[in-house]
């Protein structure tokens, strides 16, 4: 199973296959991996122990970014999550990202933002829509109508622990307009809004 890839200069890490929400233009959907990876479906979800130990294929002075980043919500697992990127921060003193649909506060219903200082360099959250009627009709998601609103709070609760806090959206599912609308959510929010385009 994979546990690792390699995504350009970075180790994604796949954390698990659990997720909160369903978007329709989700790579999983095609079953074959991400940039030519693997298929990411999970045997078992991987320990602390595991996803350390597999690290051990890659010469790390190669790459300079890790990145929490599969076919799941990788805050769903958040214990994990911080303790393996503590130790891997620790180890590999590299730049620790992760890619996120921004729901970790409805999922644990806390504020986990305070606990990534120190620990996460980057939280890339997924805000694909500028309304939460086309959220909510474009992922699917399991928090229904409560979902939209919490991902911007949650960029907004970022800002004071996390260094870089990033809004992203997918350039062929929006129109211009739309796009327009999500870099005034995201100047709103103080976070930084990137355009990426669609994996086929």
């Amino acid at each position: 199973m994979t546990i690792t890839y390699i995504v350009r200069n970075g180790v994604y890490i796949n954390l698990t296959n659990r997720c909160t929400n369903r978007c329709k233009f989700c790579i999983r959907n095609n079953g074959e991996g991400a940039y030519g990876s693997n298929s990411l479906w999970l045997e078992h979800e991987p320990n602390t122990e595991e996803i350390i130990a597999d690290f051990e294929k890659y010469d790390m002075k190669k790459y300079d970014e890790i990145v929490y980043c599969g076919y799941g919500e990788p805050t769903i697992r958040l214990d994990v999550l911080l303790e393996s990127a503590k130790i891997l921060k620790e180890k590999y003193n590299k730049s620790i990202r992760i890619n996120t649909n921004g729901q970790a506060n409805l999922i644990h219903k806390r504020n986990i933002a305070p606990e990534l200082k120190g620990i996460i360099d980057t939280v890339s959250i997924s805000l694909n829509t500028p309304s939460a009627e086309d959220y909510s009709e474009l992922c699917l998601p399991v928090f229904g109508s409560r979902a939209f609103k919490a991902v911007i709070e949650f960029g907004k609760a970022c800002v004071p622990y996390v260094k870089n806090v990033v809004f992203t959206v997918v350039r062929q599912t929006l129109t211009e307009e739309d796009i327009e609308k999500c870099k005034q959510i995201a100047k709103t929010a103080g976070v930084e809004l990137r355009i990426r385009e669609l994996i086929e």
